[in-house]
């Protein structure tokens, strides 16, 4: 965890919370929680859960409800399908894919099963949504239809939400991206004025500009803040890097951790 004194943190693995059976009434879910209810810090900007999920083969999680919020998954292996028993809705996510769920004012009940032979592994991102939409819905960004680019010398991105992207969000999440790393390149995380940021090492090992080493599981968080800030990810072999910009939302909110059923 980071000190006051930096203008981020650092969340190591052991700094996560990581919720299973107990916590979800049934087996075959597990999710490292960065940012959410059972960990102290409970929102960045307009996010208010963070995730990194595994969906075991043959198994998911039952219909349950959800309001007002939109959730994104971004399925890095294997595959979803989502069941909406209150609306009628369903949809398929493959690898690559970015589900769209937004709960809207009516709500939704709903089912994420893993019906493959290999575990699904899904990136989330929990935020709100100002004005709320009237309508529940689902939609999914194929992979092929992500645009990708060359973003400085060594660093190809993925872009799943931003300007270049053609899915449209109903929270305040500016750019959410996925980039890999040649050794040596760097990858900036920009937060403009009132902006913050989440990056979430998913392979390999790069280095913050003043020398702090981040491993695989490590999520940094760059708070909303008054002024712009950029951090240099350096790579210090093949890397992959998550990132997400958003903008002021709720600002940043500590609090005491949700007990947990599992204890």
């Amino acid at each position: 965890m980071a000190t006051e004194t930096r203008p981020y943190l650092v969340l190591r693995p052991e700094d996560h919370v990581v919720l299973g059976e107990s916590d979800f009434g049934m087996p075959g879910l597990r999710a490292a929680e960065a940012i959410g209810p059972f960990v102290p810090i409970q929102a960045s900007g307009p996010l208010i859960t963070v995730h990194d999920s595994v969906v075991e083969a043959r198994l998911g999680i039952g219909h349950h409800p959800h309001r007002l919020n939109e959730r994104l998954f971004y399925i890095e292996e294997g595959q979803l399908d989502h069941d909406d028993a209150l609306n009628g809705i369903t949809g398929h996510m493959a690898t690559g894919d970015v589900g769209q769920f937004t709960e809207g004012r009516r709500g939704m009940l709903h089912s994420e099963w893993n019906h493959g032979d290999v575990d699904t592994k899904a990136y989330i991102l929990v935020y709100s949504t100002d004005p709320v939409p009237e309508q529940t819905a689902f939609n999914a960004l194929r992979d092929a239809d992500a645009p990708r680019y060359d973003e400085g010398l060594g660093v190809r991105t993925k872009e799943l939400v931003g300007p270049r992207s053609p899915l449209r969000v109903h929270g305040d999440i500016r750019l959410f991206t996925d980039s890999r790393l040649d050794p040596g390149a760097e990858l900036r995380i920009e937060a403009a004025e009132e902006e913050g940021a989440v990056a979430s090492v998913r392979e390999g090992q790069v280095r913050i500009e003043v020398g702090e080493r981040l491993t695989p599981g490590t999520t940094l968080v760059l708070p909303p803040a008054e002024g712009g800030r950029m951090l240099a990810l350096a790579a210090e072999g093949p890397a992959r890097v998550i990132r997400v910009v958003h903008g002021p939302g709720h600002g940043f909110v500590r609090g005491q951790p949700m007990a947990r059923r599992g204890g």
